[in-house]
């Protein structure tokens, strides 16, 4: 059969169906903005903190990220697609572990506990946080009152309670401590009362230190560089189009190409000289080229010359010109700047008063100006100055709030950034920040230049690719950490290899444009693949150390079992909201209540379910809370509710309900626990926390918004 038959599928399409290509679709999904910023946090982070990105960092991350945080923000990311908010859900986590605490107890300070066993207790207070999350919810349907204000009825009566009872019963504003249970059983030789094995579940240490494995770094190594490998052949199999015979010649050169990259990775791990590491990296790179390469001849059709588009430009050469200039700023800054200097910057440059805020207001007036002329910033502008105020909006017209709200976001900004920044802190984010700006921008020029034709966009593809080569050994030539030398430069030029090879691919390879179950399907369970590799991977690297490493000591590692709660909890809500009727009824009444019912929904049953899905999730960190901490202080969980929202928020979940992502959820609840860590890290004061959580709610909702909007008018 021939090779072309598929473009007889291609060529009419059924109208009343708009195929999406592979990247368009990834950039629908609500989480894509967050997973995006999840990468740009953590690198920037590792850029500017020592300590970031090691073991005993991602520790802490994932700590901070599970419960209470993770966990709460999953659960309200459901109930804001539902289309309610739950401001009780914060000051609940500390009521429901009070309450366990209480019930199990034989004395609790002066006055006498229920003395129940923990598998007695834990299912009595379940129930009162489903009877929580049901009042709720029925409130809500019957008085159709919104459910901000219900909930925040229920917060102050949660919040008065913990206090009044705490007192009341133990005379003081903490209740404890569960490990008594243990403590008493040990010395009267009576039963525990389930507490041993519970404290296992809900309290469970791994100990990184106390597991040795030589091995570990072949086991990561290969699982990572095996699953970004599938990751590279799904999206392949997602946009080329099929054979209708497979080619056998192909499959030599990915026979090949594994055979190198093995080669490469074992000479990596072999040797830790220059040379080495230059031959196994060339080996590696080889690899990548025949064996991506050969997959392609092996299974997808190759491009004919008449294949080729020939559009208009789109205007290829604005972007590419931006992207040169940001990237040659980029490095003179990094040349320029000081590396080391802990100096604020202002006293670094020698900066008053009056010229930082000369420097702010002409920023300011840039802002302004570009708000003003570009399409884009009309996007952004429009979503930042909606954010600020809709009456703002309606009462100086549209077009001149978006211009002076730019203007006033850039000016608080920049006054921010020069008053607060060390040198070493400014330059590491105009840094970044230009060189961000140069990539997105040739990335842009790329694909506007495939409009007019696929060698053009390919050509600039591999400009591209050939800027990331000279900044990574620009990187390599400034930096004298060893992080920069080695980890980033080996992937800077992975991902450089990555694109050339792209770049060759989608000029000999016929590109996709309809429906093919079979591919997508294939694909997905390469995706499926890639992440259990690169978790293995990853779960060896954290979890175990060598003998060397044991042999030098470091500070101790402990994964708490937190994490797998998290991640358990994290996955069966997303499968429930995925794959389920009761998914598809809380993005029907979160869209339109009414519309919903209409077609048969239980639209006041399905809302009331959501607020106990939440109010079980608070009962689970409140039990997480009582093992951890043993002793529950009457305010804890009070205001946390709103870090839940801006975590979902941040993980692409809409406010008007309807939409969002609990994946997204968890993944906003990371970026949040990265910032309490890099933070200080970087050493900078803590304080400022809450400034960067702030900043990004604000990002997240501009970029979550602007990347939907635009993905959806590609069609």
């Amino acid at each position: 059969m021939s090779d072309t038959t598929g473009e007889a599928t291609a060529s009419k399409p059924d109208e009343r169906l708009a195929y999406r290509g592979v990247f368009q679709r990834a950039l629908i999904r609500p989480e894509i903005g967050a997973a995006i910023g999840a990468v740009a946090v953590w690198i920037f982070f590792w850029a500017v903190s020592a300590k970031f990105g090691q073991a005993s960092g991602a520790q802490s991350i994932l700590d901070q990220a599970s419960a209470p945080l993770g966990i709460m923000a999953v659960a309200v990311a459901l109930l804001m697609i539902g289309g309610e908010f739950d401001l009780s859900s914060g000051a609940a986590t500390g009521a429901l572990g009070i309450l366990t605490i209480l019930l199990v107890r034989d004395v609790a300070g002066d006055a006498a506990g229920a003395g129940f066993s923990l598998w007695v207790a834990l299912p009595l207070s379940l129930l009162a946080a489903l009877g929580l999350g049901w009042w709720n919810g029925f409130l809500v349907n019957r008085t159709s009152l919104p459910s901000f204000i219900v909930t925040l009825g229920s917060f102050f009566v949660l919040k008065g309670a913990k206090l009044g009872f705490s007192k009341l019963i133990v005379d003081q504003i903490q209740v404890g401590k569960l490990d008594d249970l243990a403590i008493y059983a040990e010395a009267n030789n009576a039963s525990d009362k389930g507490y041993g094995l519970l404290d296992k579940v809900f309290a469970g240490e791994w100990v990184r230190n106390d597991h040795i494995w030589d091995s570990r770094d072949w086991v990561y190594s290969i699982g990572v560089l095996a699953g970004l490998t599938l990751i590279v052949l799904a999206i392949y199999e997602y946009h080329f189009r099929r054979r209708d015979t497979m080619n056998p010649t192909g499959l030599a050169g990915v026979v090949v190409g594994l055979a190198l990259g093995l080669v490469g990775v074992w000479q990596l791990h072999g040797t830790d000289g220059s040379g080495g590491n230059t031959l196994g990296a060339l080996l590696i790179g080889a690899g990548m080229l025949i064996g991506f390469l050969g997959w392609g001849m092996w299974r997808y059709a190759p491009r004919l010359a008449s294949d080729s588009s020939a559009g208009d430009a789109d205007g290829f050469m604005t972007p590419l010109i931006v992207g040169f200039v940001a990237l040659v700023a980029a490095m003179a800054v990094g040349s320029w700047f000081d590396a080391q200097n802990g100096e604020d910057l202002s006293d670094a440059f020698d900066l008053g008063g009056s010229t930082n805020l000369i420097i702010a207001v002409v920023v300011a007036l840039i802002a302004m100006l570009w708000s003003a002329r570009s399409s884009s910033a009309i996007a952004v502008g429009s979503a930042i100055g909606g954010a600020i105020s809709a009456a703002v909006a309606n009462a100086l017209g549209e077009a001149r709030a978006r211009v002076i709200s730019s203007g006033i976001v850039a000016l608080l900004f920049m006054m921010a950034f020069l008053n607060l920044s060390t040198e070493q802190g400014a330059r590491a984010i105009i840094f970044i920040a230009l060189a961000a700006v140069g990539f997105v921008s040739l990335i842009t020029a790329a694909s506007r230049g495939r409009r007019r034709d696929d060698r053009t966009g390919s050509a600039l593809l591999l400009v591209t690719s050939l800027a990331l080569v000279v900044m990574a050994f620009f990187i390599q030539s400034e930096s004298a950490s060893a992080k920069f030398r080695a980890q980033a430069f080996s992937v800077m030029l992975a991902i450089a290899a990555v694109m050339a090879i792209w770049a060759v691919a989608t000029m000999l390879f016929d590109v996709r444009r309809f429906s093919d179950v079979k591919a997508d399907a294939f694909a997905r369970n390469l995706m499926l693949g890639a992440a259990v590799l690169i978790l293995v991977g990853m779960v060896a690297r954290l979890g175990w150390v060598t003998e060397a490493e044991a042999a030098e000591g470091g500070s101790i590692v402990k994964y708490s079992v937190r994490i797998l709660w998290f991640i358990g909890f994290t996955a069966v809500v997303s499968w429930v909201l995925a794959r389920t009727r009761f998914g598809s009824w809380t993005f029907a009444v979160g869209g339109n209540k009414d519309a919903a019912r209409q077609v048969g929904v239980p639209a006041a049953r399905t809302k009331t379910q959501l607020f106990m899905v939440v109010s079980a999730a608070a009962w689970l960190v409140g039990v997480l809370l009582a093992f951890r901490l043993n002793t529950i202080q009457a305010s804890t969980g009070d205001g946390e509710e709103f870090e839940y929202i801006i975590a979902a928020v941040v993980g692409g979940t809409a406010l008007t309900g309807g939409y969002g992502s609990t994946i997204g959820a968890g993944i906003g609840a990371v970026i949040m626990a990265m910032a309490v860590q890099g933070i200080p890290s970087a050493r900078w004061n803590s304080d400022w926390r809450f400034v960067f959580v702030g900043a990004i709610l604000l990002l997240a909702v501009v970029a979550n918004n602007y990347i939907r909007t635009k993905a959806e008018s590609a069609r």
